[in-house]
């Protein structure tokens, strides 16, 4: 008995500690999402791509090595020779080998440039990883706020439904005493069937949150049953003042800011490498060889210095050039518009944290209000002195205040965050 006891103790502690495990902070998500998000996984990647376009245009600087070989067998000698009246052939068999190195000395600067442009690129790459995580974090504090948000619903719902169901069970017993007609027992129930409607309703949205809460964090849809949240209280909020900042000042802390000005400086570099294009290129290199076409192994080696002046480049190259140069302005002008949009975005987010903040402090005043108002209906119906109906449409209007409390307060949550990504925090 004792054995069974512990056992079953044993398996209880077991299942609150699973359940424990599965319930989340907002912190737990989000640290979920970085570590595990695909998006955000792929932009880490692409950084990868990028440190290794950048050692492959570090192999520039080494010299170029190339080797070649050719041999041949033919059916008549190559080299037919008349020697005091008798053929003599030549080269019916030969083969031979060499290696080539090739050092550039100087190429316009087109491979310092290049260099520099794929360091630029790994830059790039490390400010676009910063964009998606940012913007899968935000993702993920919009549906835990959505789910906090539909959890209270849920609440709400459970105290209207307890008043339901204790008005049912007050308006059936004064239908049996003869004190009221049928159709006021009917009203109660059609509120109850609609109580249990939002129910269902309510319930299914959960549960497609949660799933696409699972599929943020990388974790199997399956889990999406199990899977629950801390939920916060709600009550209270600070007001966002203390949030606000000189949008101008952090600007420059905004990773899309960062990256028009690697765009503007890759431009520039550009503009460089494509000068280089129609520069002379000096290289130096050497070779060695080994053949044998008369039956004998022949050695040779060489040293040699190479100059190209692209000359019937210049033709057009001045056109390339003055081109690439137009795009280094139009990359300065986006650079000046997008800054101001971002601006422009900065305030946008602000006055929207501000309007929910507004919101939330009205909606508070109405569930007080209407919460006081239900109070007063039912003991005015008590006391005979309004309606069922009266009672039933407080109880709506309770119902309408606090959702439109917590959607509030979840509105006003998904903009802070917002507010401090646009505001490079």
């Amino acid at each position: 008995m004792i054995k069974k006891y512990i056992t079953i103790v044993t398996m209880c502690m077991i299942t609150v500690f699973i359940s424990a495990q599965t319930k989340y902070s907002l912190e737990d998500c989000k640290q979920l999402t970085i570590e595990n998000n695909r998006k955000i996984k792929n932009s880490r990647l692409e950084i990868e791509s990028s440190k290794e376009t950048k050692k492959d245009a570090f192999t520039n600087y080494f010299p170029s090595v190339s080797a070649s070989a050719f041999g041949f067998s033919a059916k008549d000698p190559l080299v037919t020779m008349n020697m005091g009246g008798a053929p003599i052939g030549f080269l019916k068999n030969g083969m031979s080998a060499g290696i080539t190195a090739t050092q550039p000395i100087f190429a316009g600067g087109k491979i310092v440039n290049s260099n520099k442009l794929a360091d630029l690129g790994i830059q790039v790459s490390q400010y676009q990883a910063k964009l998606s995580e940012n913007d899968m974090l935000l993702n993920t504090e919009n549906l835990y706020w959505q789910l906090v948000s539909l959890y209270e619903k849920r609440r709400t719902l459970d105290v209207i439904e307890s008043q339901v169901d204790q008005l049912l069970k007050d308006v059936e017993l004064s239908y049996q005493t003869g004190m009221i007609t049928n159709n006021d027992v009917l009203k109660v129930k059609l509120k109850k069937n609609e109580v249990v409607s939002n129910r269902i309703n309510l319930d299914n949205n959960i549960k497609l949150v949660k799933m696409s809460l699972c599929q943020q964090m990388a974790m199997d849809l399956s889990s999406a049953d199990s899977l629950d949240i801390q939920v916060p209280n709600i009550e209270d909020v600070e007001s966002p003042i203390k949030y606000y900042v000189d949008h101008k000042n952090v600007l420059p802390n905004r990773a899309e800011a960062r990256l028009l000005d690697k765009n503007l400086e890759a431009s520039k570099l550009q503009t460089k490498i494509k000068r280089a294009d129609y520069l002379p290129t000096v290289a130096v290199g050497a070779t060695y060889s080994r053949d044998n076409f008369m039956d004998k192994w022949n050695t040779n080696g060489a040293v040699f210095v190479s100059v190209n002046i692209p000359i019937s480049g210049w033709w057009g190259g001045s056109h390339a050039i003055k081109q690439q140069q137009i795009q280094e302005k139009i990359a300065l002008n986006n650079k000046i518009d997008i800054e101001e949009q971002l601006l422009l975005q900065m305030q946008n987010v602000k006055n929207e944290l501000d309007n929910t903040y507004k919101q939330i402090l009205l909606a508070k005043d109405g569930v007080e209000q209407s919460t006081e108002n239900l109070r007063l209906n039912n003991q005015y119906y008590k006391a005979g002195t309004v309606t069922l109906t009266d009672v039933l449409d407080a109880q709506t209007l309770l119902q309408q205040n606090r959702d439109k409390y917590v959607e509030s307060y979840a509105n006003y949550q998904k903009k802070r965050i917002e507010y401090l990504q646009v505001t490079g925090r």
